[in-house]
């Protein structure tokens, strides 16, 4: 099953960065063009994630789990970095926030387990 992730996850990395890549150096700025952007990015950096997790996490979901909170994070920065909204205060929160959520759903994950 690691395998067949891996393999999935860098099809769609390989798509999803041609994607990006075909977006900034062939279109204008636009009204489209910023969500479209970021939608682009957060597909490309989960399944970029996606066989680093796995490789240290070990199980599938968890690994899916932990790759999308990564991915969130680097576009929300990036998100913010666009509205000129983001500074290390900002980050250092939005990081802590998804730590802490992070921790409850494993603690969650064990009390579900006893």
């Amino acid at each position: 099953m690691r395998r067949e992730m891996t393999i999935g996850s860098a099809f769609v990395a390989v798509l999803s960065w041609a994607g990006l890549v075909w977006l900034v150096c062939r279109t204008s700025p636009g009204p489209l063009t910023r969500p479209l952007f970021l939608a682009l990015l957060f597909v490309a950096l989960v399944s970029t994630f996606i066989p680093i997790a796995l490789h240290f996490v070990g199980h599938g979901l968890r690994a899916i789990r932990r790759s999308g909170w990564a991915a969130l994070f680097i576009t929300l920065c990036a998100w913010l970095r666009m509205i000129r909204a983001l500074n290390w205060l900002v980050a250092l929160i939005l990081l802590g926030a998804f730590g802490l959520i992070e921790f409850l759903v494993l603690t969650g994950e064990r009390s579900w387990r006893s």
